[in-house]
């Protein structure tokens, strides 16, 4: 777990958004699958409120948090908001090379740290094959493209607004230095005709979920009694850049669940992820965009874009129902 990852969902609100959002998509799915009877398996953080979040939203009973840094662990331990809560020490890849799930399970890879991103990618491709028909299976990668590496700026060419620096014939720039090395990270899973314009910090992100889909696509090969609908993807940066995705392992001849799922308003792949870029606003402006037709003429001002660069009035406007509120409370 990175420190990152111990950070409070007040300081990340679009992580909190992409948590509503999986969490209302298993609402969703819940009186379809009985989710309910279902164990849940994640990484929780010190404090579990995903765990915390899924027994009050669900009423699940078999959950099991899985952390390798002992000193976290102790801290779950302590912090346990509910007893059923099976605390675990150990990777979450030992975890499930050792467990033998008797019900389909949710299980949220929820990795923070680029280092072993193919590893980590694979391992969700073999676990769709290995986990009981109508499971969830969720996962979460650093995208920040820096996570590349960081290469001598004598190593490189520049190009800006279409001038270019005269070493430009015999050096790369930095979109094809980075797309060289995640070519030689990802070997066979390098998505097919992935150019450097998947390279930048706003398309990073959905380059992986390419690399992902294909992963399982190719796993899924061996397999004819399975398939995969595709249920949720999200894109988002809360300082680090972040892509999720979701899927449901459904039986060969099973279609209940995408035409439960394309229904929804939320629902995305991972060809097209919602790309979280919510607006830091105050209470005053909140309720201003969220009371009125016209919002942008009646602040009178803009508001500011991130490096993610969606229109901000237009990602309120998509999501401001699951907008997180937080406050003050007194205990």
């Amino acid at each position: 777990m990175s420190a990152g990852s111990s950070l409070p969902y007040r300081l990340r609100p679009n992580k909190a958004v992409d948590r509503e959002l999986f969490l209302s998509l298993l609402m969703r799915l819940a009186p379809a699958l009985s989710l309910e009877n279902y164990q849940y398996v994640g990484l929780g953080g010190p404090f579990l409120e995903d765990f915390r979040l899924v027994h009050a939203r669900l009423g699940l009973k078999a959950m099991t948090c899985v952390e390798a840094e002992e000193q976290v662990h102790k801290r779950q331990q302590f912090n346990c908001p509910i007893a059923s809560i099976e605390c675990v020490h150990k990777t979450l890849e030992d975890y499930l090379d050792g467990h033998e799930f008797e019900v389909p399970a949710i299980i949220w890879f929820d990795y923070t740290e680029p280092k072993g991103i193919t590893k980590q990618i694979e391992r969700f491709a073999r676990t769709v094959g290995t986990v009981p028909l109508g499971s969830v299976l969720r996962m979460t990668l650093n995208a920040n493209p820096s996570s590349l590496g960081k290469p001598d700026p004598s190593e490189l060419s520049v190009e800006i607004d279409g001038e270019e620096s005269s070493d430009r014939a015999v050096k790369p720039t930095i979109q094809e230095w980075r797309l060289a090395r995640f070519k030689e990270r990802l070997g066979t899973l390098f998505p097919s005709g992935l150019t450097t314009e998947g390279m930048s910090f706003k398309t990073y992100g959905p380059s992986l979920l390419r690399a992902l889909k294909l992963a399982v696509e190719k796993e899924m090969l061996s397999f004819r009694d399975r398939r995969v609908v595709w249920v949720l993807g999200t894109h988002y940066a809360d300082g680090q850049a972040m892509v999720t995705a979701a899927l449901v392992v459904c039986a060969a001849n099973d279609t209940s669940i995408e035409e439960l799922v394309k229904e929804w308003e939320f629902y995305s792949t991972p060809e097209l992820p919602h790309r979280l870029d919510l607006p830091a606003l105050s209470t005053l402006e909140r309720l201003t965009m969220e009371s009125h037709e016209d919002p942008r003429g009646k602040l009178l001002f803009d508001l500011p874009k991130s490096d993610m660069g969606e229109d901000p009035f237009s990602v309120f406007k998509k999501f401001y129902r699951i907008y997180p509120h937080f406050s003050r409370v007194e205990l």
